[in-house]
């Protein structure tokens, strides 16, 4: 279980230009749930997910994993943290083009103590499970933005997190890789997942447990 309380973002406090994106959001996702964050462009959904998956410091507030405050810890537990624990999957998938589908999906293994040959047979799986197969050594400049997507989703995977923050992983798809996508949640949820979603999607939307609607950065 994962829960946010109060997170607040300011960037430039104190200057002339503060913006204060996210204020006191509270958000709870449990184990085996998919959880969703709704809410117009530029509400901080992103800002928050970015929070919660201590991938960016708040201004106050704090986030407890399992009860325990992760928010209290050095930046480099945190680093440790996320490697060991939580899969991403971001909005503009940040795939590295000089590489083709199935490198891309065993990267977050280099910064593990392991040989990432070991991982080969689990990250072909994961392409399979996502209607890859056929486009496991294309380039990325050879995959359409879905399939693109679709590794990006088994690149968050590979490590085999307990917890996944996905930040509108439907933007780029088409209806076929969308599909594909939801139903990989729905199965990652029955396998006990911790799942959080930021989404404008009402075909994701509709598979959580539980939806927070964000407005102006604060939850409506």
């Amino acid at each position: 279980m994962i829960e946010a309380i109060d997170l607040t973002k300011i960037y430039n406090r104190g200057k002339k230009n503060q913006v204060e994106a996210v204020t006191d959001a509270c958000v709870k996702a449990e184990d085996g749930e998919i959880t969703a964050l709704v809410g117009p462009s530029g509400c901080g959904k992103t800002t928050l997910m970015s929070m919660i998956g201590q991938l960016l410091t708040p201004t106050k507030g704090k986030v407890l994993v399992n009860n325990e405050d992760i928010t209290a810890y050095s930046d480099g537990w945190k680093a440790i943290f996320r490697r060991k624990n939580v899969g991403f999957v971001f909005q503009h998938i940040n795939l590295l083009p000089n590489l083709n589908a199935l490198e891309n999906v065993m990267t977050p293994l280099l910064c593990h103590d392991i040989d990432p040959t070991s991982y080969k047979q689990p990250a072909l799986n994961l392409l399979k499970q996502l209607g890859l197969t056929d486009r496991t050594f294309f380039e990325v400049e050879q995959l359409s933005g879905g399939q693109q997507q679709r590794v990006a989703v088994a690149r968050a995977l590979i490590t085999e997190p307990k917890i996944i923050i996905a930040d509108e992983p439907l933007t780029f798809v088409d209806e076929a890789s969308a599909k594909t996508i939801t139903d990989f949640f729905e199965e990652l949820k029955k396998e006990g997942k911790t799942i959080l979603i930021s989404t404008h999607a009402a075909n994701l939307a509709k598979l959580a447990d539980k939806t927070y609607e964000m407005r102006n950065g604060r939850m409506a």
